[in-house]
């Protein structure tokens, strides 16, 4: 190592060139989309989930016939994994569940083998069913935790017409980014509904708007009388008007209201109504109306956050000055990232500034506190390589990781700095003091990076469930330690020695100007 390291020294500017080289690839890595990212884990269940629905007010027979072509759907994937070779004795999928209940379809696929991709099932699956644009919403999610989809724009308005009309603008706006599919928002089209008006007749009788809503629900939809047993179930038993005379709106007119004496009298002496259309539901966040906009993405498209501030870039003005009340925010877990990015910059920020305040009063110096934390962002660089060299995703556990390899990597160079300056203290030369106190802290220094290494393996290639969340993390720590140790052991000793070059320089500038303005001054 000695001999190794007085290469390096001898050759500092060009080993601080190298690794900076080594840092910008691994952000050019990552920046260039050759590793994947997600804010939360990506963990396979053992269950795919898939929810069609249907726009309101559609008859019930397309909701069946949406659950038959989802089930036949995956009856289709069940068989062509079933029949494949490694499948022969533990099937890959067991039960296949589909369900139609109102305007929704719900899907649920139970899978039996362990090494089953079923992130690769679900697109099979998804593509299999074709386009599905009649759908109000589709979702498909094979994960423990469902994210819901990745993109997610979240629109407030006090116009509900205005919200109404920009969902259309919205969904055609990123219709227009490859790879975007599977858009749905949130506004739910009005449905026709009676509204009942009293006549001042009414009030005399006694009679209110509810006792009138109350009986004509009772005549055309029904009311309860008796549940009777039957197979250890219960059968209700409904008592309303014959289906003749449930076909026509019109029959209203013709029914009877009972007043609260028991007496009888014809609707259209007390009531009327009349035919409009209405909203089932209605969102609002700070007293404003809400619509909210998702889309899924494909792995051949562009990043979801991309495409979001491409939208709110090129579309969101016009938008903004078309509809002046409108306010626009992302939501789901795009907001949730941007959320914690922000926290951890601000305490990444916060901690690495107290960190420096502390290191500048111990060591009576600016430069060597910066030194101790150069090896921080070369711990980021290994975490990065090593998500790319085992196939992980970058999620929000991997940053824990990089902040919890800070404090091993700031350790590290600390216990080197401070036996460098231990040494000059002595009287011995920096190029001296650089190679000797390396060599004294090069073995607890290594053996510190290695045994924290080989200590986290075995949550490397844990398999279970529980560990996928770690694993990211893990990787974070024991990738990023390894190779701050390099930079500890080479890169801090030649920054030492090129900051004090660079110290030289500008005290041998200032004692030239000194000189010269001393040459300057005039004799007495």
């Amino acid at each position: 190592y000695r001999p190794f390291l007085e290469k390096c020294l001898r050759n500092h500017a060009a080993v601080g060139g190298f690794f900076l080289v080594l840092l910008c690839l691994s952000l050019a890595l990552f920046g260039g989309g050759y590793l994947k990212s997600a804010f939360f884990p990506r963990v396979n269940s053992d269950f795919i989930v898939g929810t069609v629905e249907l726009p309101q007010g559609g008859a019930f027979a397309d909701s069946q016939a949406m659950r038959d072509r989802v089930v036949i759907a995956a009856e289709a994937i069940k068989d062509d994994y079933n029949s494949l070779p490694r499948y022969q004795d533990t099937p890959a999928i067991d039960n296949i569940l589909g369900v139609a209940g109102g305007n929704k379809v719900d899907l649920l696929i139970q899978t039996v083998n362990d090494d089953l991709d079923t992130e690769e099932m679900t697109k099979q699956l998804r593509e299999s069913l074709g386009d599905l644009s009649d759908a109000k919403d589709v979702r498909f999610d094979y994960t423990i935790r469902d994210p819901g989809k990745p993109i997610t724009l979240l629109f407030a308005s006090d116009s509900i017409a205005d919200l109404e009309v920009l969902a259309g603008e919205v969904r055609l706006a990123l219709q227009r980014y490859p790879g975007v599919f599977d858009i749905s928002d949130s506004f739910d089209a009005p449905l026709e509904e009676l509204v009942l008006s009293l006549k001042p007749a009414a009030e005399a009788l006694g009679i209110t708007l509810a006792d009138v809503a109350t009986q004509i629900r009772q005549a055309f939809y029904g009311e309860e009388v008796q549940r009777i047993p039957r197979d250890g179930e219960d059968v209700r038993v409904m008592v309303r008007y014959p289906e003749a005379e449930r076909r026509a709106i019109a029959n209203i007119n013709a029914m009877y209201i009972r007043t609260r004496d028991g007496t009888e009298v014809p609707f259209s002496t007390i009531a009327t109504y009349r035919v409009e259309r209405g909203y089932q539901s209605i969102e609002r966040l700070d007293r404003l109306r809400t619509l909210e906009v998702s889309a899924d993405v494909s792995e051949d498209g562009a990043p979801p956050r991309a495409i979001v501030e491409s939208v709110l870039k090129n579309e969101g003005p016009a938008w903004l000055q078309r509809y002046p009340s409108l306010t626009i925010n992302m939501d789901g877990e795009l907001q949730e990232e941007i959320e914690f990015q922000q926290a951890m910059v601000y305490m990444g920020s916060l901690s690495m500034l107290i960190i420096f305040g502390l290191m500048a009063v111990a060591f009576k110096s600016y430069w060597q506190p910066f030194l101790v934390l150069t090896a921080v962002p070369f711990g980021l660089m290994g975490a990065i390589f090593g998500h790319w060299l085992l196939g992980w995703q970058v999620s929000m556990f991997s940053i824990m990781g990089v902040i919890a390899c800070a404090g091993v990597v700031v350790n590290d160079n600390l216990v080197l700095i401070d036996r460098v300056n231990t040494l000059r203290d002595e009287g011995m030369e920096l190029i001296d003091a650089l190679l000797q106190g390396a060599t004294n802290r090069f073995r607890p220094i290594v053996l510190t990076s290695v045994t924290t290494f080989v200590g986290l393996v075995p949550i490397m290639l844990e398999t279970s469930v529980q560990a996928q969340f770690l694993i990211p993390m893990v990787v974070s720590l024991s990738f990023g330690v390894m190779f701050a140790t390099g930079v500890t052991l080479i890169l801090v000793p030649a920054l030492y020695l090129l900051g004090d070059d660079v110290g030289e320089f500008f005290a041998t500038l200032t004692k030239r100007k000194i000189d010269r303005a001393d040459a300057d001054l005039p004799t007495v």
